[in-house]
């Protein structure tokens, strides 16, 4: 299994480390006994066939689901049983998640709102990130008229001004053409950089995941297979 720790001559420290994790749905075990870690701004993706544990790993990052064996360290700290709501992480789900009677400003400004955010500093993150993901002029408007590409931006938006470090993203193009696809993708790795991200990010489409990705996590039947970058991935599976 490839471990590589470097991208562009720059060292990237561990971000994230699971290790052991096992999860079990009903009877039948969905993960077994993962171990892996992830670079803090970089990309990583985790792909393999439907049902191989990709997104129940991503829920157990995030916190939405607890593992039955393992633990898992966000930056050091280990947060087994701390809630999602306090890992200082984002989300962008397939759904993105949006409230359908806010506008597209009020959904950004959302959580800053939830958490005591001073209202100047409030609108001035929501203009920020409205800039950035290219939403000017749809501020007003509801979820229900936006375009999926649109959507996607406005849930791309509330994570940017979250300001966490980690962001967590589950199949986010999969209701997208394959232009748009394309199109976000950049967009992604633009907010990335920008940002210095770390995302963990889970797709099931090989193109998007050897595109858009730093590694890749080959998964399958609830096993890592191989962590790799996209180019060892292609030259040696």
């Amino acid at each position: 299994m490839a471990d590589e720790r470097s991208n562009g001559g720059i060292h990237r420290d561990d971000f994230i480390e699971v290790d052991g994790f096992s999860f079990y749905s009903g009877e039948s075990r969905a993960l077994e006994d993962i171990s892996m870690k992830i670079p803090e701004r970089e990309i990583t993706a985790m792909i393999g066939p439907s049902g191989c544990g990709k997104s129940t790993l991503l829920r157990l990052l995030a916190g939405l689901e607890r593992p039955q064996s393992g633990t898992v360290l966000i930056n050091g700290d280990m947060v087994n049983a701390v809630p999602a709501a306090k890992r200082c992480l984002s989300m962008v789900f397939q759904s993105y998640a949006l409230f359908p009677h806010l506008s597209v400003g009020e959904n950004i400004a959302f959580g800053m709102k939830v958490r005591g955010v001073p209202r100047r500093e409030r609108e001035r993150k929501a203009d920020e990130a409205i800039e950035m993901m290219a939403l000017r002029g749809l501020e007003r408007r509801k979820p229900s008229v936006l375009s999926g590409g649109q959507r996607l931006r406005v849930a791309l938006a509330r994570a940017v001004v979250a300001g966490n470090p980690l962001c967590v993203m589950d199949d986010p193009l999969s209701n997208l053409d394959a232009k748009l696809r394309h199109a976000v993708r950049r967009d992604i790795k633009s907010l990335q950089r920008r940002l210095a991200l770390t995302i963990v990010y889970v797709t099931h489409d090989q193109t998007e995941a050897m595109s858009l990705s730093d590694r890749v996590v080959l998964m399958n039947a609830g096993r890592v297979e191989q962590i790799a970058t996209p180019q060892q991935l292609y030259d040696r599976p």
